[in-house]
């Protein structure tokens, strides 16, 4: 499967120092590690791939990284308001379906993204920013 950089990633990696520009492709391995001209740069479910690197299987993965991180600092942007001005926002992911199928399901008592969400269809982040009032779009 093809991921491809939506930030640069400029730090260290698995095998290394690595400084991966904006629209670089990687590929991810059986052993779940994305590569980048042979060499391991990190896991494709960890913190710094959902920071970096989309999937880009379908060729929309700049779009999927751009989409997935607007959504998260629009609701983060919103939560550190006061209480009442981000309400409705949340009350609209929480109470959604579809959104309910990106949230991880070990932490009900509050919200993470699943590794599923970072993945997830165009169409679907399109509706989750259209409820978390993503601008832009």
């Amino acid at each position: 499967m093809q991921y491809i950089t939506f930030k640069r990633f400029k730090r260290n990696g698995i095998g290394g120092y690595f400084n991966i520009p904006y629209g670089t492709p990687l590929e991810l391995h059986d052993d779940g590690i994305l590569y980048h001209k042979g060499l391991p740069v990190c896991v494709a479910k960890s913190a710094a791939s959902h920071n970096h690197f989309a999937r880009d299987d379908d060729g929309k993965g700049l779009e999927r990284g751009k989409l997935s991180h607007a959504i998260i600092d629009s609701l983060a942007s919103v939560s550190s308001c006061a209480p009442h001005e981000g309400y409705h926002l949340w009350q609209a992911i929480l109470s959604d379906q579809l959104t309910q199928k990106y949230r991880r399901k070990q932490h009900l008592d509050y919200w993470l993204w699943s590794d599923d969400f970072y993945n997830a269809p165009i169409d679907d982040l399109k509706h989750i920013a259209q409820l978390a009032d993503v601008k832009g779009l």
